[in-house]
């Protein structure tokens, strides 16, 4: 679970790190802008993928509980 964390994070650092720094001149400047700020947020997310993944001491609380049996739909037996 640790490293699967590890690796969404270190994803998440990579593609903000392209979207910040990838963009040459030859892009119009609201887009180059959008692109920092989207690579801010994707680095701000990789941080805490990685922080959460690592600093959380028990992350069997992480998972979802199984859902519930289905009831049954049809009309009961008589």
């Amino acid at each position: 679970m640790r490293v699967l964390g590890s690796c969404t994070g270190i994803g998440f650092l990579a593609i903000g790190a392209y979207a910040m720094f990838g963009a040459d001149d030859s892009v119009a400047a609201a887009v180059r802008e959008r692109a920092l700020w989207f690579g801010i947020t994707a680095l701000i997310a990789g941080v805490w993928a990685i922080g959460v993944s690592w600093l959380d001491p028990d992350l069997s609380g992480v998972w979802c509980r199984p859902p519930r049996q289905p009831r049954d739909l049809h009309a009961p037996k008589r």
